[in-house]
């Protein structure tokens, strides 16, 4: 059982392949960039290639950077640049775990895309897994990329979504001004993450499921000021059918910690020309097996090679 900082690497042992511990311990190059008037981690596995693309690869609210190399690792193979950040409060930074804003989470974003602006010279395109996917968006908006990937695209300002797929259902938006006022008298109090948001459903296994909870790194937490953010800030800036750059959405069948009916409900909104939707069979949330990395690593090639 491996713990503390070598805790990522027990999902790596026991699901994933021990190999993927050594590709990355081979492989990977740590930075720190200034962010939000603090610094945040950057995981980067550089092909040596600056004029090939780059994939900033944002992670989502159970998770943090090294836990997406199963994502990160084949495209790494196939000849990408990859950025992975922890994003405020998550990870390998500094700080209070579960201390952010959605906000302050697209400018962690945005200040990787210009980290990876200034060193690399090929294609930009920015991707997310879970609520990575609708923050990759978000951040697309505001700050120029070639491509928007999201492993899960659906729109974390859809009131359905609040009302039907959280743990406070109809009670979210009540919650707000109860959640605002505790914050100011306790600005640090933080609740568990998945009391909020479930991850029993996170993957098929609860064992997984579990030991993320257990997890240092993880988004065990959250401050009250950072769960009013995700209902108060998360509307893009730029109306899905209003979108202009290509987008990519691979989609879990069976997911049901994001059901597809939301990213189906987005996917229709974007113009045909643009998008591409694909559903992943036989996968839920989080895969533990290896053929939803097949696919992903396929289509997000093959996307990218026709930017």
């Amino acid at each position: 059982m491996y713990k503390n900082q070598d805790f990522w690497k027990n999902y790596m042992v026991k699901w994933f392949g021990e190999e993927l511990i050594a590709k990355w311990e081979n492989n990977v190059v740590i930075k720190k960039i200034p962010s939000n008037d603090m610094t945040i981690n950057l995981e980067i596995l550089d092909t040596g290639n600056k004029n090939k693309p780059t994939i900033i690869m944002a992670h989502g609210i159970a998770g943090y950077a090294r836990v997406l190399l199963p994502f990160t690792m084949p495209l790494f193979e196939e000849g990408f640049n990859i950025i992975s950040p922890d994003l405020q409060g998550y990870g390998y930074n500094d700080g209070l775990k579960g201390n952010f804003e959605w906000n302050a989470h697209k400018t962690n974003l945005k200040d990787t895309i210009d980290y990876a602006k200034k060193h690399y010279s090929g294609k930009i395109i920015i991707a997310g897994a879970s609520m990575g996917g609708p923050l990759a968006y978000a951040t697309a908006c505001e700050k120029e990329v070639d491509a928007v990937i999201g492993w899960c695209l659906w729109d974390f300002n859809d009131s359905e979504f609040m009302k039907k797929e959280t743990t406070t259902k109809q009670f979210s938006y009540m919650l707000i001004p109860i959640f605002k006022l505790l914050s100011k008298v306790f600005y640090k109090l933080r609740i568990k993450t998945y009391s909020l948001i479930s991850y029993d459903t996170l993957t098929a296994s609860q064992e997984f499921n579990d030991l993320l909870k257990t997890d240092p790194q993880a988004g065990t937490l959250i401050t009250l000021k950072g769960a009013i953010s995700l209902l108060t800030q998360s509307k893009p800036s730029i109306p899905h059918e209003d979108f202009t750059i290509p987008v990519l959405t691979l989609q879990p069948e069976n997911d049901m910690m994001t059901p597809k009916y939301y990213s189906e409900k987005v996917s229709c909104k974007f113009a045909k020309n643009i998008h591409r939707y694909v559903e992943v069979p036989n996968c839920q949330h989080f895969p533990l097996s290896k053929e939803p990395y097949i696919v992903w690593t396929k289509e997000v090639s093959g996307f990218i090679r026709q930017l």
